[in-house]
């Protein structure tokens, strides 16, 4: 069969796609990523044939703008709320609206090119990210299967996103158009399957025809350097920050020179994945501390003791996969989310921002670093991870699901 999938245009968005991409390959289905240029790079590295579509719109730039609104009426970041429900009715609402505007967009930009593709190529499934509003518009269209796939904890909130519990009638205006305009229609609860890696203690929400996989790390690919291959001599610290968190920082500094401060000293060995911009703002570090580019992050948690982290999902999971306990300082709502649910299960701790304190971090890498409960903890959520099904299981029940049609 061919398997079309739409993920968001954010290549963290992607990531979670990759081992089901890779199992429905390996067992001799074409698959076809569709997506976005700002993410066409990241499935090409993934071994997967790509066609850009949506090229005139930028959905991150747009979400962006949505946080810039919040900090002009409210003076505060998402990090200064920490919940969503502390934004005020009026300015929340405003912000949702603006965020659903900015997706609704994206898919009005993708909608015409993707449908003709679609229809060209022919795919039997669509597997789309449960937050890109093209995909179910496309299988509609084509009368064929939908697939969400989900990439970490979802909140609440998820009702109330068009084709997850949204009426209808509440969806913008501009997308109820866009399925007229196509003769396509809309569904209250789109989608006849949820793949959803994120380990059951860790997900808060049950997801429509939710499928529980294995959470597969996946943060791209590299030749892995001597430094990563060598005995360790101490502790390792893991940070991880990357420029795609800028997203979420509209208006207020990364702590990541914080995050060193309080690293400064200590008796282990920290290694600091980011991104290209942040490592230009850094300046010189420390003696003992490793700042490294394009790292997958998935090789460097392999190897630490603890983790320092923003607590976006794909970061979150990655290092829960690897049975690391993690201090997490999340920047807004999502990550606060993600973080809480890690702490309930005593895999990690949170220090919740925005400003972050350099002693308050190290006193809290030191806890992780000597107390066996949190390892403890964290060993037992990597292995509640490792008895979900495989991504090559989860491929045959998306098969059985296209074929329970013919």
């Amino acid at each position: 069969m061919r398997v079309l999938f739409i993920p968001l245009a954010a290549a963290s968005h992607y990531y979670p796609m990759v081992p089901l991409a890779w199992a429905l390959r390996a067992a001799g289905h074409e698959v076809c990523v569709a997506g976005q240029p700002g993410v066409a790079d990241a499935a090409v590295r993934s071994g997967m044939q790509v066609v850009p579509v949506g090229a005139g719109f930028d959905l991150l730039g747009h979400l962006g703008k949505a946080q810039e609104v919040l900090r002009e009426e409210t003076g505060k970041t998402l990090a200064g709320f920490g919940e969503m429900s502390a934004i005020p009715e009026d300015v929340r609402k405003r912000y949702v609206a603006l965020r659903n505007a900015a997706h609704t967009g994206a898919a009005s930009a993708m909608a015409d090119e993707l449908v003709a593709f679609a229809r060209h190529w022919r795919p039997d499934v669509i597997v789309c990210d449960v937050v890109a509003l093209v995909g179910p518009l496309v299988a509609e269209v084509l009368g064929i299967p939908l697939v969400h796939q989900a990439w970490g904890p979802q909140h609440a909130g998820m009702a109330r996103f068009p084709g997850h519990g949204a009426p209808v009638d509440s969806w913008p205006a501009e997308l109820r158009a866009l399925y007229e305009r196509f003769g396509a229609t809309p569904r209250t609860v789109g989608g006849a399957l949820t793949v959803d890696p994120c380990p059951p203690s860790l997900q808060p929400l049950a997801l429509p025809h939710q499928l529980v996989t294995r959470f597969v790390p996946y943060n791209g690919s590299t030749v892995i350097p001597d430094w990563l291959r060598r005995p360790l001599e101490r502790p390792r610290v893991g940070v991880s920050w990357s420029v795609s968190n800028s997203a979420t920082l509209v208006g207020q500094e990364s702590p990541l020179a914080t995050v060193i401060d309080a690293l400064d000293g200590l008796d282990a060995d920290v290694v600091i994945t980011a991104g290209a911009q942040d490592r230009d703002a850094l300046g010189p570090v420390p003696p003992g501390v490793r700042v490294v580019e394009g790292m997958p992050l998935h090789l460097v948690a392999a190897t630490c003791s603890v983790a320092v982290n923003h607590a976006g999902a794909g970061t979150m999971l990655t290092v829960a996969a690897a049975g690391v306990p993690q201090v997490m300082l999340p920047q807004e709502p999502g990550q606060l989310r993600n973080a809480e649910t890690v702490a309930a299960v005593g895999a990690g701790t949170l220090i919740r921002g925005p400003q972050t304190d350099a002693a308050e971090i190290r006193t809290a890498v030191q806890s992780l670093l000597s107390e066996q409960r949190w390892s403890k903890a964290a060993a037992g959520l990597r292995d509640e991870n490792a008895a979900q099904i495989t991504p090559a299981q989860a491929a045959r029940v998306v098969t059985e699901l296209v074929d329970a049609r013919v």
